[in-house]
């Protein structure tokens, strides 16, 4: 009997063992605090991907591992701009992206999975020389493109109720105290209502993703900035009919008793901050869209030189009358008449950028 025993596991331990070996193997890197690797990780583990084939988890969040994340990608000659997780590695290819790794996952293990884990050296032995990913192992989704993000800031930046505001600070200012006061109370106002928005478009990314919620948000933004655009065109027909994108009226006398009360540049500081709670309603659409995109796309790394460029666009029209108050001619009372004579120029012009920005987001929705 014992014979026999022995006979048996000679026999089938070898082909158990190599059966174990056989079994396919990835390599994949994630981070705890990404919800895209969130998704990966739940398709994997309510397919059974974890028992079915091997793969390896690795955290990117640590910096060696980050170091080895960008070795793997530089046997694969992915460029800087191109890289980003959750990512997933075989012999000769990789996977980006969490959308690209739930559709193609399966079909590219069966096809090119190997029984050892890929190495950035087996990778480039393999390859030969570095190659680019193919088109579905590519990010699509890893990047905003800058048109859409500079034409969403300016939707904002030509709200006609943040130009009034400054406006009217500069007017104040200029009639107690002078150019030179009223250059830099510009300035200062300027940054506060560019720091309080980068404040604010932080806070609000950080709560989108720490929610999961990015997945949610690519239908819903694309629809906000439709319905946007569609407001601000019922200003260019029917301004003032039912409601306005602008400041409340009923909000407009209280901020207006704040800018007035501004004598210098520490005053226009502090009004900027109080002021951009007044701006929410009607300058913080745009914004919403963008951060509804960045955070179903953009890992945080890449989202604050995003907001700097956006929240810069969106305050460079304060900065530029400031400067033509201060250097040129400019009188506060001619800019504030040209305004009012051209609201609906201002809202046209933003109604065609948001549904261009609504119309690119539903057709390229992911």
């Amino acid at each position: 009997m014992k014979k026999l025993l022995i006979f048996f596991i000679l026999i089938f331990f070898p082909l158990l063992a190599g059966a174990q070996v056989a079994q396919k193997k990835a390599v994949y890197f994630y981070s705890e605090t990404c919800p895209h690797c969130v998704r990966v990780n739940e398709y994997f583990q309510n397919n059974g991907l974890y028992d079915k084939y091997d793969i390896k988890k690795i955290e990117a969040s640590d910096s060696q591992n980050f170091d080895l994340l960008n070795q793997y990608f530089d046997a694969y000659g992915v460029k800087a701009e191109s890289r980003g997780y959750p990512v997933v590695f075989f012999d000769t290819k990789v996977i980006i992206g969490d959308q690209p790794i739930i559709n193609n996952f399966v079909g590219e293990i069966e096809k090119v999975g190997a029984t050892e884990f890929p190495t950035p050296e087996t990778i480039k032995a393999a390859l030969g020389e570095p190659a680019v990913p193919q088109d579905n192992a590519q990010p699509p989704a890893n990047s905003i493109p800058i048109p859409l993000l500079i034409g969403a800031a300016l939707a904002d930046a030509l709200n006609p109720c943040a130009l009034a505001v400054l406006i009217l600070l500069l007017a104040t200012v200029m009639a107690a105290k002078g150019k030179n006061k009223a250059l830099l109370s510009g300035l200062a106002f300027s940054f506060a209502i560019f720091s309080s928005y980068m404040m604010m478009g932080l806070g609000l990314y950080t709560a989108i993703t720490a929610f999961s919620l990015p997945h949610y948000f690519s239908l819903v933004v694309a629809i906000l900035a439709i319905v946007i655009g569609l407001a601000n065109l019922k200003d260019v027909i029917w301004y003032g009919k039912v409601f306005i994108m602008e400041v409340p009226l009923s909000w407009r006398p209280k901020m207006q008793s704040i800018l007035k009360k501004v004598t210098g540049p520490l005053g226009a500081l502090g009004a900027g901050y109080l002021v951009s709670l007044f701006l929410v309603p009607c300058a913080s659409g745009p914004y919403i869209v963008l951060l509804g995109k960045l955070a179903e796309k953009v890992s945080v790394t890449k989202t604050i030189p995003l907001l700097i460029l956006y929240n810069l666009v969106f305050v460079l029209p304060m900065v530029i009358i400031t400067l033509a108050m201060y250097f040129g001619s400019t009188r506060m009372g001619k800019l504030e008449e040209w305004r009012k004579n051209n609201l609906r120029l201002l809202h046209a012009i933003t109604a065609g950028l948001m549904l261009f920005i609504g119309g690119y987001l539903l057709y390229y929705l992911k």
